[in-house]
């Protein structure tokens, strides 16, 4: 389970493990001291057995939600209002809590002397207890996916970190940045029509999230252009950073015939990637967001500004090149030597990333 999905599978697991535990405190803990409840025999309760079921439920609950969502996780839906990407993640999680929950009846009337039948089926299913499990389930289901697309909408983790106020005072850090711009973006919109080539860049951004499996984070979408950031040592690690864009690339192109169809045009994108320190903080009052600031972005963007004069796709400062790891076989650096940045008074050496037997 490669890169943040792993990360997105722990959490849903140990969500849906606490509302377990949770659904069974607030359901069976205290009993004793509620006056309706005297006269009840509660010493048969096994809270030991309990606290191992709701253990063994929610992490069936977890993994079986989480599968739920990658299966929903497409391009035709993702693009959909976030209200319809609610109703269908809460219904679908619906419909697997009841069928989850009449298996259980099932197997729990099986070990009876009666066993299974119809009429004692039906009975669970309406009864209270049933309904109120349901009922639970759905709205903490609804509650989760209402955080995660928050979540989504600021950043993986970027949502803990404004809550905490993490970065409520200027703090700097090291990050590794890659700016992405969409070739001829220009003649696209000249021969399109704004409204189509703003699809086309809608389009071009849901395959974007392709790269969260190497452990990127989208920064800010600028009209055609995408900033993408990742944690030093995330982005090193297996040359991340630059196997992100190869693996946009291929993404691109395993879509080229829906591109072909819709727009006439196989998308094709430059990059410039840098890394160095920046000074990130929380910005603003009325829609708040995490900022970076830093000569590293302003690096990155005349880095993929060259791509074009020098005819190559995706380049990257050396001092980068120096700190990956894993660097896959077929991929080729070739330096480029120093070369004058915009803005800048001192060059800056660059490498050219491209795979073998790649034609540009």
């Amino acid at each position: 389970m490669p890169g943040n999905h792993f990360r997105g599978y722990l959490l849903s697991v140990f969500g849906w493990v606490a509302a377990a535990q949770l659904f069974m405190l607030i359901r069976y803990v205290g009993l004793t001291t509620v006056p309706e409840f005297e006269g009840f025999d509660l010493s048969q309760i096994n809270y030991a057995k309990l606290f191992a079921k709701s253990l063994m439920l929610g992490g069936i609950l977890g993994s079986v939600f989480y599968l739920l969502d990658r299966a929903l996780n497409r391009p035709a839906l993702r693009r959909k209002p976030f209200g319809v990407l609610m109703i269908v993640q809460t219904a679908g999680n619906l419909l697997l809590v009841v069928v989850a929950l009449v298996a259980v009846a099932l197997i729990e009337m099986a070990q009876t002397e009666q066993g299974v039948m119809a009429a004692g089926l039906v009975r669970r299913v309406i009864s209270t207890n049933f309904m109120v499990a349901a009922s639970y389930v759905t709205v903490v289901s609804f509650l989760f996916g209402f955080f995660k697309q928050v979540d989504r909408k600021f950043g993986p983790g970027n949502l803990w970190k404004l809550l905490i106020g993490m970065y409520h005072h200027p703090r700097e850090e090291e990050r590794i940045f890659m700016f992405l711009d969409l070739e001829a973006s220009t003649t696209h919109a000249e021969r399109l029509g704004h409204v189509k080539f703003s699809r086309l860049i809608q389009d071009c951004f849901i395959d974007l999230s392709v790269v969260i499996d190497h452990y990127s984070q989208v920064y800010q979408y600028v009209g055609d252009e995408a900033i993408l950031f990742w944690d030093v040592e995330d982005g090193l690690r297996d040359a991340n950073c630059v196997r992100a864009y190869f693996r946009y690339v291929d993404q691109l192109e395993a879509r080229s015939d829906y591109y072909e169809s819709q727009y006439g045009v196989v998308p094709v994108f430059k990059a410039g990637i840098n890394i160095g320190s920046v000074t990130v903080l929380e910005v603003g009052e009325i829609k708040r967001e995490i900022s970076y600031l830093g000569d590293v972005l302003n690096t990155a963007a005349r880095i993929q500004g060259k791509c074009g004069d020098l005819g190559e796709r995706l380049l990257i400062a050396e001092k980068l090149c120096d700190q990956l790891t894993n660097v896959p076989d077929d991929l080729t650096m070739s330096p480029i030597g120093s070369v004058e940045l915009r803005g800048r008074e001192e060059e800056v050496k660059i490498i050219s990333v491209h795979r073998d037997q790649e034609e540009w």
